[in-house]
């Protein structure tokens, strides 16, 4: 497919440094490219969609730039604004339209690569699913516990020699809660009343890995911190990250198992030990900026040239990229 009269449409917040990453490598290209926040619509862009004779023809645009969404229109959902977070009614009100608004024309269309519809991301993000997932593709995956009963977490602790973690499913309404030890000796009667994600823990780590896909491409980065247990409770300068490639078949695995969620883009993470790689997640808009400016993974500029040139086939041969 060429870039001929190609569109790509951007749905971020103003403030997003990640999309300000990607949007880089499209501006000044043959493609009209387009970048809005649903959240936050003022006078523009204009929006219009239309449904006559059985099809809807939508466009938008924006000062000099004009988008039809078409299977010429690549779309980069991102994190817009959240419907619920303007500070006046009115406002969360126009933020929801438009948010709806939007994503109904959005999937209305037959576009040429959405990454990625958020109806998707939404159905993909359940841990539950997403260990089930890695399991069928071969990944190894720790025994996992979801539990309300503190009697249950006693004995899920006991059976695992006291050498479990206690995972956050969101951090929405609170501050950041890293990856805890959980042990016998502590009070577990608060677990009465919320489920707790439990995981026994992975011993022994050489390291973690980020493995970000998008499409059939892998990019692969090693996390080392001076034995932490949650990566993500480091500030990025204290750890140190490294390109890495993995085992072709984990690699495989990993595009396969984006693909089986519906995603084009994820991001997942892996503890690595002299066994092998034990998976966690998949982060389903997991954040790539710090690792790409970090080591070089050439990320930003895979994710827009999809956006222009779509997706490959599936048959298409796996590339793992190194920096």
């Amino acid at each position: 497919m060429t870039d001929h009269g190609a569109g790509v449409v951007i749905v971020a917040t103003e403030e997003d440094l990640t999309a300000d990453m990607v949007a880089a490598h499209l501006l000044g290209g043959p493609a009209a490219v387009l970048r809005l926040d649903p959240g936050r619509m003022r006078e523009r862009p204009l929006v219009t969609g239309h449904f006559s004779g059985g099809r809807w023809r939508t466009v938008l645009s924006s000062g000099t730039a004009t988008v039809t969404l078409d299977e010429d229109c690549g779309v980069y959902w991102r994190k817009p604004t959240r419907p619920d977070t303007p500070a006046s009614a009115e406002e969360r009100w126009r933020a929801d339209e438009n948010t709806t608004a939007l994503l109904g024309l959005l999937r209305a269309q037959p576009l040429k690569v959405w990454i990625d519809d958020p109806t998707v991301v939404e159905a993909s993000r359940h841990k539950p699913t997403q260990l089930r997932a890695a399991a069928r593709r071969g990944f190894t995956v720790p025994d996992t516990l979801f539990t309300s009963d503190p009697e249950a977490a006693r004995a899920f602790i006991a059976a695992h020699r006291d050498k479990v973690v206690v995972k956050a499913l969101t951090q929405r309404h609170t501050t950041f809660i890293p990856t805890t030890r959980i042990r016998l000796s502590d009070d577990l009667s608060g677990i009465a009343g919320t489920l707790h994600y439990l995981q026994a823990l992975v011993e022994d780590r050489l390291y973690d890995a980020r493995v970000t896909v998008v499409d059939d491409r892998v990019f692969a980065a090693a996390i080392s911190t001076d034995g932490e247990l949650d990566w993500r409770a480091v500030p990025a300068d204290a750890c140190e990250h490294r390109v890495i490639t993995p085992p072709p078949d984990l690699a495989r695995a990993c595009v396969e198992h984006v693909r089986d969620l519906g995603l084009v883009y994820a991001a997942l993470d892996f503890v690595v030990t002299a066994a092998g790689w034990t998976y966690l997640e998949t982060n389903c808009v997991g954040e790539f900026g710090w690792i790409e400016s970090a080591t070089g993974l050439p990320i930003s500029a895979r994710i827009a040239h999809t956006l222009r040139h779509g997706r490959t086939r599936p048959s298409d041969p796996l590339r793992a990229v190194r920096g």
